[in-house]
């Protein structure tokens, strides 16, 4: 009795498994339930926070203009030891890296790629976007869109005004200290999901509760950067990814990248998710090094890169959506309240004016202007990658 008991329940949960993946979950991976069921479903099959270049869909085309190709040198024409690329490349390989490119003084000098990895192959930038809202926010207040970085966000944010959000400044924002919560529930239905898959992240990111008074904790979190993005969109009546083509990828002489939107003609992703080459992203740091000009064309305004480095007052080692490599902080937690997330500094900086991009994954953009120095790195995650292991090692063969 009890054997065809268990038999008869394993032969029905058997058939209820195969209609839930025959009529749920495979039609699902190909659309059939709309784009937020296809997003999710393909995205447990692989890393949710790291999915392939062919989950992000629909992206949108933010134009480039290239023109000509940076300049590169041989390594043994460099003022840089051979020996020192070699170690570096080692150390790179070694943490699943993708690529190693250095910059000195304006030329190539070294470059290494793993992992089917090529000088102009698109990569997602993970956070290394955030950035972006930062440089595009400079243009905002220079073409008179914007007053300044201490207005309101609710002056473009009617749907914050009257609420505890309505005091929260724009710089707030900039500074990772808006006191928006992060939502750590993962399933379908979570703010934080519908923030990543759904098809309105507008609302999902206005919907977000606060935890903290504005300026006072630093908070490395999303909505912070998709708020941004909305605020410069919504000033300048312009989609972002036009306004981003014509102010700064235009004028750097790039290829086309990228954007992720939430659905065709929606929003795009500017907490994450810019597609771009790995070369051109060089492109990006060597205007940052030089002040915000590029080959001797001033891409951005005056003084903006000065003011994007400055710390802010709730994390010293944060600026405007980018990092300073003082003061010497071992840890560097995502969140000032708490330690569980942080990247690795085994020393302090060999020079004082390090700042540099962090997304996901270990992606990196380490600018060291007293050195004429950019780094990029980009690859998989490594939970033991120090942030002051490549820097040092170029500055250090420098001096």
């Amino acid at each position: 009795m009890i054997k065809k008991f268990i038999k008869k329940t394993l032969k029905w949960t058997a058939i209820g498994f195969a209609l839930v993946i025959g009529l749920g979950f495979i039609p699902s991976t190909f659309g059939a339930y709309g784009l937020f069921w296809e997003r999710w479903t393909t995205s447990i099959l692989g890393n949710p926070l790291n999915p392939r270049y062919s989950w992000y869909k629909p992206l949108e085309l933010s134009p480039g203009n290239f023109s000509e190709p940076l300049s590169i040198i041989a390594p043994e024409n460099s003022d840089i030891p051979i020996e020192v690329f070699q170690a570096a490349s080692d150390y790179a390989e070694e943490h699943s890296s993708k690529s190693l490119v250095v910059q000195h003084k304006g030329q190539i000098v070294y470059e290494n790629y793993w992992k089917n990895t090529q000088p102009d192959s698109l990569f997602g930038l993970h956070s290394l976007t955030k950035t972006m809202n930062a440089l595009l926010m400079g243009h905002a207040i220079s073409d008179g869109f914007i007053e300044s970085v201490d207005v309101k966000a609710s002056t473009y944010i009617d749907e914050w005004k009257g609420t505890e959000k309505d005091d929260i400044t724009i710089r707030n924002l900039l500074n990772m200290a808006g006191g928006l919560k992060e939502d750590y529930d993962f399933s379908p239905s979570s703010q934080r999901i519908q923030r990543i898959m759904g098809t309105d992240i507008v609302s999902a990111n206005l919907n977000v509760g606060s935890d903290a008074e504005p300026g006072t904790v630093f908070s490395h979190v999303n909505p912070n950067s998709q708020m941004l993005g909305v605020i410069i969109q919504r000033a300048t009546g312009q989609r972002y990814s036009e306004y981003f083509s014509e102010k700064i990828w235009k004028p750097l002489g790039a290829r086309d990248a990228y954007f992720f939107v939430d659905q065709q003609g929606g929003m795009v992703h500017t907490d994450c998710c810019m597609w771009a080459s790995v070369r051109d992203m060089v492109r990006v740091g060597q205007m940052l090094m030089n002040e915000g000009n590029f080959n001797g064309k001033q891409v951005l305004p005056d003084g903006w890169v000065e003011e994007m480095i400055k710390p802010s007052a709730a994390n010293v080692n944060y600026g405007m959506q980018i990092w300073m490599g003082t003061e010497y902080v071992a840890r560097r937690p995502y969140d000032s309240r708490s330690g569980a997330f942080a990247n690795i500094h085994g020393e302090a900086y060999q020079a004082d004016d390090v700042f540099y991009m962090d997304g996901l994954g270990k992606q990196r953009i380490y600018i060291i202007p007293s050195q004429s120095l950019v780094i990029l790195r980009t690859g998989n995650n490594s939970s033991e990658w120090d942030d002051a292991k490549l820097p040092n090692l170029f500055i250090e063969a420098l001096k």
